[in-house]
């Protein structure tokens, strides 16, 4: 299957949660080098990484029905609280990082999916602080 060679996008959305997490000690700085970053690149070559086959690391973003356009990437025991962390990502013309966030509750995920789902509907508005794009 051919990639579709996907630029990274960095919403405000990704960069607020990103220092919220960070400064909340969610992941260490070993964590994110070596296992949130490099998998979060591994979108540049999306689908063809095997990784993205497995269910516990990707899967489609529903909050009640399916989330146009949205998906799931998940970590498990992250940080030395041992948390589960989600990032969803918008797959359009590019990959668009929203909000992340720590899995606590059923409840909390739905409230957090929904959110992403309106992200979604505002980056196709073009309605959206983009902050860079890795590289």
């Amino acid at each position: 299957m051919k990639g579709l060679a996907l630029e990274i996008v960095i919403t405000q959305w990704a960069l607020d949660s990103y220092l919220e997490l960070k400064h909340d000690k969610t992941f260490t700085d070993l964590d994110y080098k070596q296992e949130v970053r490099p998998d979060v690149l591994r979108l540049k070559t999306y689908p063809n990484d095997p990784k993205f086959s497995n269910s516990k690391f990707w899967s489609i973003a529903e909050a009640g029905t399916r989330i146009p356009d949205g998906y799931k990437m998940k970590w498990h025991q992250v940080g030395n609280g041992k948390v589960q962390m989600r990032l969803p990502v918008g797959i359009m013309n590019d990959a668009y990082l929203c909000e992340a966030y720590v899995k606590a509750d059923p409840k909390k995920e739905k409230r957090r999916l929904e959110k992403f789902r309106t992200h979604l509907e505002l980056i196709r508005r073009n309605r959206f602080t983009e902050c860079g794009r890795l590289k």
